[in-house]
């Protein structure tokens, strides 16, 4: 068997939640978290922290763990107009579960398309590092196996992949409900409380709502 890359957070790393911490850098940092409707609490849940010095420098790095605790990939995103604006690990994304630590497969699982999504959502939640669901990946196979209930919360943006992703999951049996997030462009930027509440209104996934997307998107005079 092949061993699998082992995933190293970025050389220098510091937490965010080390207020013994004091630069310009680590306070632009963590002022640009808060703008994003991020605590204390929430540098601490996500384990959130940057770099003094090198090409993580004025970046918010998001780890990631697997189910026995051990780092599996993690996002570092730049507070500045930098290109690129993520450095992330090597890893592939399909071989590992962001965050896997913190579910319950025996629970509903919620879906958002990125890590600052997942710091809006309630403990059981994993992201999908984008907005697409490979039937390949260990996420997919690990819900197939489990078949927890799942709730989609991607942007609205993404409403047609997001009807891809229920009908699929629908096939092997998943029950699928839906966040509506019509005028949301960025989950990452509304509170979490919206989220809650948007996510308490969630409706479940039908064959037909798949149908109906693809009638409304139709253009006046095309032909079907």
């Amino acid at each position: 068997e092949e061993e699998e890359e082992k995933v190293f957070l970025p050389e220098n790393f510091v937490l965010l939640s080390d207020n013994k911490l004091k630069s310009k850098d680590i306070n632009d940092v963590r002022n640009y978290c808060k703008q994003r409707g991020l605590s204390l609490n929430d540098f601490w849940r996500f384990r959130l922290g940057t770099c003094l010095k090198g090409k993580f420098r004025r970046r918010v790095i998001i780890p990631s763990f697997d189910s026995e605790g051990n780092l599996n990939y993690y996002v570092a995103r730049s507070i500045d107009e930098r290109i690129p604006k993520y450095r992330n690990a090597t890893a592939h994304k399909n071989d590992i579960i962001f965050n896997e630590i913190n579910l319950d497969w025996r629970k509903p699982i919620t879906l958002v398309e990125g890590p600052f999504d997942l710091m809006k959502c309630d403990w059981n939640s994993t992201c999908l590092l984008g907005s697409l669901l490979s039937q390949k990946s260990k996420l997919f196979k690990k819900i197939i196996e489990n078949k927890p209930e799942v709730i989609l919360g991607l942007d609205h943006d993404a409403i047609e992949k997001t009807h891809n992703i229920a009908k699929t999951l629908s096939y092997y049996d998943c029950n699928v409900r839906l966040i509506k997030t019509d005028n949301i462009t960025d989950i990452g930027n509304i509170t979490r409380e919206q989220f809650l509440y948007l996510k308490s209104k969630a409706k479940p996934w039908k064959s037909n709502d798949r149908l109906k997307l693809m009638i409304s998107s139709i253009k006046s005079g095309s032909i079907i």
